[in-house]
């Protein structure tokens, strides 16, 4: 069945989901994709939030960079200007090293068994604080989905790659993950990505297939390969200066209500990556997969950075051997429940 998710309408709020006349606080959360996980998974975080708290909380969602840039929504989270903020953990890594961790390339064996890794307590538990001495703490961890490669021209095999200048995240691991495949890595504001495609500044974008689907990438790039060298780790981190306003009651109930929708959030993922390779199809765009050799050279290319970039980095080293640890001892497939 497809995800059939609607536009929301209006700049102020996209969407308020409790009764004004009963809230007694206002969480503002926002984000910079719309109409994707991370939409969908909030929306389902601020109905059950409301629930159990009987609407004392009311739920305000800007999406598509309503509340401004990466860095504006994280500053904002320092000071509690906003509540909440859903984004994948990697663009936090100026507030903490650690959050590149599940970043590393080539640790994962499939899509759960990255996300039972990330949610598992030992390593979440620790992730998700590793932004507290800044302001942010996170209350749901979940995979978004496998990476893949949005480009003006068909990547269809390694050399293919050779010469790209492609969009990465802003860190050494990600520019050197693009040199090691031929390519140039060109951090920048995911808002700013697809008006550089379409000038031509950058020649495409490695990010997942459902985030450049929903932003209609393929208006304009008409090839996605699906490399899946990694896997984006995303979550809802709150601000915790907001955080502590609150009576202690709803304070449990907001960082709670983040753990319990986990699964939920990894099965709602799941689902917009499936559901995206045949959006792309439907706009015209090829979805390409590499050959089975071709896929074995790329992850044995990558593989080292993650040892040469966390696992000697002091920062880094001690949370990048959780991770491994419980990647050896979590189940590759879905939970039952």
């Amino acid at each position: 069945m497809k995800y059939v998710i609607g536009l929301l309408v209006g700049a102020a709020v996209a969407a308020t989901l409790a009764t004004p006349a009963a809230a007694q606080h206002t969480m503002r959360i926002g984000m910079v994709t719309i109409n994707d996980a991370q939409h969908t998974f909030t929306q389902k975080y601020a109905e059950e939030l409301m629930k159990r708290t009987n609407n004392a909380i009311k739920v305000e969602i800007f999406t598509a960079g309503q509340l401004g840039s990466i860095p504006r929504q994280i500053e904002n989270l320092k000071f509690g200007a906003q509540a909440g903020f859903v984004s994948p953990g990697g663009f936090f890594s100026g507030v903490d090293r650690g959050f590149e961790v599940p970043d590393a390339p080539g640790l994962f064996k499939s899509f759960w068994h990255a996300h039972n890794a990330v949610t598992d307590p030992e390593f979440r538990d620790k992730y998700a604080m590793l932004g507290e001495k800044q302001g942010s703490i996170g209350v749901a961890v979940f995979n978004y989905g496998p990476t893949s490669i949005a480009s003006l021209t068909p990547i269809r095999k390694l050399d293919d790659m050779k010469g790209l200048k492609i969009r990465v995240l802003a860190s050494k691991m990600e520019s050197k993950l693009a040199s090691v495949l031929g390519m140039t890595g060109v951090p920048m504001p995911y808002t700013e990505v697809l008006p550089a495609i379409q000038q031509r500044t950058i020649d495409g974008c490695r990010s997942s297939i459902a985030v450049m689907g929903a932003s209609k990438f393929f208006t304009t790039t008409k090839y996605v390969t699906q490399e899946e060298s990694g896997m984006i780790i995303s979550g809802i981190w709150i601000s915790k200066p907001w955080l502590d306003r609150l009576p202690k009651d709803l304070q449990d109930h907001v960082i709670k209500t983040g753990r319990d929708l986990e699964t939920w959030a990894g099965k709602n993922s799941e689902t917009f990556d499936k559901n995206a390779v045949q959006l792309w199809k439907d706009n015209g765009a090829e979805v390409i997969k590499l050959s089975a050799a071709d896929q074995a050279e790329l992850n044995k290319r990558l593989a080292p950075l993650g040892d040469e970039f966390l696992g000697d980095d002091p920062a880094t080293k001690d949370l990048y051997a959780i991770l491994k640890k419980v990647l050896a001892r979590v189940p590759t497939t879905a939970p039952r429940s």
